[in-house]
């Protein structure tokens, strides 16, 4: 005959019994509570961990990681290659710009202008971004507002809205960023764009007219400086012209008189060779070049029938 089986369990005490299903629940709990603490960092994050609050692991590269779970250990993983939009002086909210009042600007020469900007920025240093500060976004706003306003504080409205734009950006973001750096913030900016510059709407009539006029006046510069690129080449060539005729003609009569003057010192030594002679020819090629260029009149008077006879020789 087989022997009959035993039943084990009736030997455990049933204290014993009564307290194995909690500690295994009590082991599964903490089990999970030690699993909890892996965490997955992601190849646009870099992570940091602190324990009791203080910084225990920094700057942990992409990948599968593991860290005590709460409350000991806390992990944070921003985003380190992610483009962060500030908007400066305005919150954009579809189609609509709200907080128009902080996008009041006081230029140099006490104008009031309408300025909104929007920067771009991403997080540099993840231990400064996190711990640094206690808003960092917020303290990126304030930078660039105060920068913005400054620059402009020192610039004519009409340069703020015409020419310096450009300058005032890069100004604006290069301040601020260093600005950012002595607080460690932990961010850098990478660029601004200028949304909205323009006059309050009660004034903005009278300061299109002074923007058209100055754009007139500018036509008018350039149009003017066109025709003076026109008419000063043809100036100097007329004037050049003039010189080249007037220095011709000097010349020409340079010559003229040194001939004049030769020909007078050969006359002039012949005549001391036969005055009475050279006298009488100079006479009469004298009255030659007169007589032969006018008209003579010659009135016979002892013509017949007592009446005179006139003949003209050309």
């Amino acid at each position: 005959m087989a022997p009959s089986s035993v039943d084990t369990t009736s030997r455990v005490p049933l204290w014993v019994r009564g307290r194995r299903a909690p500690a295994l629940i009590l082991l599964l709990v903490l089990l999970c509570w030690l699993a909890s603490g892996i965490y997955t960092v992601a190849p646009n994050q870099r992570a940091v961990v602190t324990r009791f609050g203080h910084l225990h692991a920094k700057k942990a590269r992409p990948g599968m990681h593991y860290a005590l779970p709460w409350p000991i250990d806390k992990v944070y993983a921003p985003e380190t290659t992610e483009v962060k939009r500030i908007e400066v002086g305005f919150k954009h909210r579809g189609k609509l710009f709200s907080e128009p009042r902080r996008s009041d600007a006081l230029t140099g020469d006490e104008n009031i202008l309408k300025i909104m900007m929007v920067v771009q920025y991403k997080i540099r240093d993840v231990e400064r971004y996190l711990f640094a500060t206690e808003e960092p976004r917020w303290l990126v706003e304030r930078a660039v507002e105060v920068a913005l306003n400054r620059r402009v504080g020192s610039q004519a409205v009409d340069d703020v809205l015409t020419t310096a734009k450009d300058e005032i950006q890069i100004d604006a973001v290069r301040t601020a960023q260093r600005w950012l750096d002595d607080y460690g913030a932990g961010v850098v900016l990478l660029g601004a764009n200028l949304q909205v510059v323009s006059p309050p709407v009660p004034v903005l009539d009278a300061f299109k007219d002074v923007t058209d006029a100055k754009k007139d006046a500018e036509r008018m510069a350039d149009e003017a400086r066109e025709y003076e690129g026109k008419i000063v080449p043809q100036a100097r060539g007329d004037a050049q012209q003039i010189v080249s005729k007037a220095e011709g003609a000097y010349a020409d009569r340079v010559k003229r008189a040194e001939g004049e003057a030769e020909r007078f010192r050969s006359v002039l030594a012949e005549y001391r060779q036969a005055a009475d002679i050279t006298r009488t020819r100079l006479y009469v090629e004298a009255m030659e070049d007169i007589l032969s260029r006018m008209k003579v009149i010659i009135v016979d008077r002892q013509a017949e029938q007592g009446s005179s006879k006139i003949t003209i020789v050309e």
